[in-house]
């Protein structure tokens, strides 16, 4: 889980480190030079494999944390959350949209930002500039290049990263509580009230032959996922219908329950949809998809199922400036 995040609205960037000297009998060496020498433990389940190696990544976690913080980052504007971030990675319309939400509590536009590909699955290729993307694909390409193990990123999924282990814990942060965490309560209110997405889980999944081509069908840990296709091949998400006996309740848009259906991904494409809602990656057969996923739930990481009656759902207001450690901006259009 994550710690509770600062009350300032810029994130400073992490600080390149002296190099951490590590002494052995024949020389001393750097956290960085340290971390590339690890032997690092395969992934290899395919379900279940949350704990998969723990005792490597216990062991070395401050080895890692020092490692990351030495190699430092490629695109520093990705590692400071402020008005700029919001310039130069938010679109216009989606800046509009959460000026409108802040400043006169009008959601009009936020809500026009979504479509409905599949009842309670909300798609939206207006969230992010194609900067974004390009700039994630090469800082993602500079992390993988390190030479640091990197932990897979869920029990599912072999091929990723943790975005909050490399040195974006805090933009993520800073990020979901702004605009992933109002969103996702705009679209579900019966779902996300006071403190039911304060944290989050942010990495990354890769799908290419020779990798993880699909994933089977699941739900997520999370009160609410957003998923955004960073590129670079399009794929097919396909989800579930349910039924409110096995734990969904109903959907504050759509249909009663969750519906069933695909949904063809390209990139730049966003999804938000509830943690519960079952889904799966269908095979992916030639090329490279790479996927942003930030999950959020409850401290300790409770997963909130019981709907909230109306009076107890957050105003447009509270759901744009809770309280804590929830940030107020003045966005800069």
């Amino acid at each position: 889980m994550v710690s509770a995040a600062p009350a300032a609205t810029t994130v400073p960037v992490p600080i390149m480190k002296e190099p951490t000297s590590l002494t052995t009998e024949d020389s001393v060496i750097s956290a960085l030079a340290a971390a590339r020498a690890l032997e690092e433990p395969d992934a290899s389940l395919t379900k279940g494999g949350e704990f998969e190696g723990h005792e490597f990544w216990e062991a070395h976690d401050s080895l890692l944390t020092d490692a990351w913080s030495e190699h430092g980052p490629k695109s520093l504007e990705l590692y400071t959350y402020g008005s700029e971030y919001e310039r130069m990675y938010f679109s216009a319309d989606l800046r509009s949209a959460i000026h409108s939400a802040r400043e006169r509590s009008d959601e009009s536009l936020a809500h026009d930002l979504f479509w409905e590909p599949v009842p309670g699955v909300f798609a939206s290729d207006r969230l992010f500039t194609p900067r974004f993307s390009q700039d994630m694909l090469l800082e993602l390409a500079h992390i993988e290049g390190s030479g640091i193990p990197k932990r897979r990123p869920n029990g599912m999924n072999r091929y990723g990263v943790i975005l909050d282990q490399v040195g974006l814990e805090s933009t993520f942060q800073s990020l979901s509580r702004a605009v992933i965490r109002p969103l996702a309560a705009m679209l579900f209110p019966e779902s996300i009230s006071r403190g039911d997405a304060d944290e989050h889980y942010a990495f990354t999944i890769r799908y290419q032959p020779g990798g993880d081509t699909k994933l089977a069908k699941h739900s997520d840990a999370s009160i609410a996922t957003l998923a955004l296709c960073l590129g670079e091949q399009n794929g097919t998400l396909r989800f579930f219908e349910q039924s409110p006996g096995l734990g969904i309740y109903a959907l504050p848009r759509g249909t009663a329950t969750p519906g069933g259906g695909d949904v063809e991904v390209h990139q730049g494409l966003a999804l938000i949809h509830r943690g519960q809602h079952k889904h799966q990656a269908m095979q992916l057969l030639t090329g490279m998809r790479v996927s942003l996923i930030i999950w959020l739930f409850a401290e300790h990481g409770v997963v909130r199922i019981a709907p909230y009656p109306p009076n107890q759902q957050m105003t447009v207001a509270e759901r744009w400036h809770q309280q804590g450690p929830s940030p107020r901006q003045t966005l800069e259009l």
